[in-house]
């Protein structure tokens, strides 16, 4: 069959699916109409199960509107075992049984990484299903239309029919996109045993997150497991909220609704009660970075000796540190104190009090409740915190007394963990460094380690191994612009130059990156466009954009001026934090690298002797 006639076909078979779609969406948008026209006129005993009627079919409504953009990312033609008549597959990101569409935690879309010949799959009982599959097509289908298309059988080879020139920028979660970058090893990960811890690391860019979240979706929403993670088990630790509000539109594409996102931070003050302002790190513009570090690496001397305290809040933290802190920084404490903000080690402190108090993590909540007198009263009850679920996402920057708490949350039997991060990627002190430190012993088979990084243009890539990070550079990505370095006397400098860049371009993020926040704030008060996001570099851990401007580049920038008798072990968990450090900045680039201060990168490197690290 001619590439016109294949790429006609299936435009047709698009288009009249996408219609069929379409009237079943209106089809379920009239039974919640109906149903809620129900439900006003049943007794109230009654109306919990219309209720859950109108949930039905809500939910479905939702997957609807998925399928209508993008009903499927391949087609299978199969014959099965003892069977001569060949059945022809569809696989997407939910079912649709009328145009023979079937979701991709079916264990029959296993298929879809095989080449065309003979094949098997298990069922949910086990037993192996053998097949020959014929024909492979895979797509791309955005808002209806066919983007790209390749077919492949077991009469010819692979061909590309069809490629739109697309532009490789996320505005939202697109499977299909990210399906064309799973290979089969990673799809037998993520329907690996769920019992027990998992791993999944690699660099920025690798895609470990979207393959952690293709692992839940299918332990939510697989046959044989959907009972034991539903959705209201599972929670989700991310960085900060930011990243908070990424996966919350991330995962109702993949089908997942109501999972528990939080951060560790939000986590804690909600069991402790508290009203405090948080910050990760005490930031006092007064004191010397090292002054800074130094105050850290006591409190973490005081984390890991520290014992049960018959006091809570300031008070209690003020006792632990005490033994650990020099006069000067218990005046930056007394500063902090002031400024009513704990950090993440006060928070893990107090969270750890509050579980050797009570051998156990819970939160009170309030209800409402009509007494027999008619009247509403108020109670409030306590809930145990337990998860069936747990992902943790950038694991590398949890100290390891935070992991232990979580840990304590797991429901007993399975300690289902999902870990996704990079040991060797650390930006803050203390974080773990080994799974020893947390009594975790993950198993080589639950582990995957990816390395090729899917996010960068390749000359983004090969300025990044210029710099002699060890980094793998895929050979079919893009070349995209060359990276620019600029050399300015001020931060208004780069301002302009930053205005003057994106006059001239069509964006949909842009970050601009610093160090320190004191720096950051300069090009916050300029750059008001919404696309615009300035930060610091530790801030935009775990994010993209589509370009990056790396500001604030001087001769100094990761030096360190310790005092003399400063612990060894401090100084070189800080040199090579500062080396992570910058390549979370580098990587965060999609399409452009911008980079800009009053000294050449390289120079930097070289002069504060990170470069001895990389």
């Amino acid at each position: 069959m001619s590439k016109e006639k294949l790429l006609s076909e299936a435009k047709t078979h698009v288009e009249k699916t996408c219609s069929h779609i379409e009237k079943s969406s209106q089809e379920t948008i009239m039974a919640i109409k109906r149903s809620e026209e129900i439900y006003l006129s049943l007794p109230e005993f009654d109306r919990p199960v219309e209720k859950q009627v109108q949930n039905y079919h809500k939910k479905r409504l939702a997957e609807l509107s998925h399928l209508e953009k993008s009903p499927y990312f391949v087609r299978c033609d199969v014959v099965f075992d003892e069977e001569s008549k060949p059945h022809t597959f569809y696989f997407g990101k939910f079912n649709f049984n009328q145009d023979s569409i079937y979701s991709w935690v079916t264990p029959a879309s296993a298929i879809r990484f095989e080449n065309p010949g003979k094949v098997s799959y298990f069922l949910p009982s086990g037993k192996q299903q053998n097949a020959l599959l014929l024909r492979k097509d895979q797509y791309m289908i955005v808002e209806g239309r066919i983007k790209f298309l390749s077919s492949e059988s077991t009469e010819y080879p692979r061909k590309l029919i069809f490629q739109e020139h697309f532009s490789v920028l996320k505005s939202s979660f697109a499977l299909p996109e990210i399906v064309a970058q799973m290979e089969k090893l990673q799809d037998q990960v993520i329907r690996a045993h769920h019992v027990g811890s998992f791993l999944i690391s690699g660099p920025a860019g690798s895609g470990k997150t979207t393959l952690a979240l293709h692992r839940v979706a299918y332990m939510n929403q697989s046959p044989d497991l959907a009972e034991k993670y539903p959705s209201q088990s599972i929670v989700v630790f991310v960085q900060d909220n930011g990243t908070k509000e990424y996966f919350s539109q991330l995962l109702p594409g993949l089908g997942i609704n109501d999972i528990f996102i939080t951060t560790f931070s939000e986590w804690a003050m909600s069991i402790l009660k508290l009203k405090s302002g948080y910050a990760p790190r005490f930031i006092f513009h007064e004191e010397s970075e090292e002054n800074l570090d130094l105050f850290e690496f006591s409190k973490l001397q005081a984390l890991k000796k520290h014992r049960l305290k018959n006091d809570s809040g300031f008070s209690l933290l003020k006792k632990i540190y005490a033994p650990f802190f020099s006069d000067k920084q218990k005046e930056i404490f007394q500063k902090q104190m002031e400024s009513d903000t704990l950090d993440r080690i006060d928070l893990t402190i107090l969270l750890k009090s509050f579980y050797q108090k009570n051998r156990k993590l819970e939160i009170v909540s309030e209800y409402l409740i009509e007494n027999k007198f008619g009247k509403i009263e108020t109670k409030k009850a306590a809930k145990k915190m337990s998860y069936n679920l747990a992902v943790i996402d950038e694991f590398q920057n949890y100290l390891p007394e935070q992991l232990r708490l979580i840990k304590k949350c797991l429901e007993e039997k399975n300690q289902s963990v999902i870990y996704v991060g990079d040991m060797t990627q650390k930006v803050q002190l203390g974080t773990i460094s080994g799974w020893d430190a947390i009594e975790e012993n993950i198993h080589d088979k639950r582990q995957v380690v990816l390395h090729k990084v899917y996010r960068n243009t390749k000359n983004i890539l090969q300025f990044i191994a210029s710099l002699g990070y060890d980094i793998e550079i895929p050979t079919n990505i893009k070349d995209g612009s060359p990276v620019s370095e600029k050399i300015f006397v001020s931060p208004q400098d780069e301002i302009d130059y930053i205005q003057k860049t994106l006059a001239q371009k069509t964006f949909q993020s842009v970050g601009v990156l610093a160090k320190n926040s004191f720096y950051v704030d300069k090009f916050r008060k300029r750059l008001t466009d919404k696309k615009i996001h300035c930060m610091t570099i530790n801030e935009a851990q775990g994010v993209e954009f589509d370009i990056v401007f790396l500001v604030g580049i001087h001769p100094k920038l990761f030096s360190l001026n310790f005092p003399q008798d400063t612990p060894l072990d401090l100084i070189q968990e800080k040199k090579k934090i500062n080396r992570d450090l910058l390549y979370v900045a580098l990587t965060r680039a999609i399409s452009e690298l911008h980079i800009s201060g009053k000294e050449n990168l390289r120079n930097v490197i070289q002069l504060s002797a990170i470069d001895k690290h990389i």
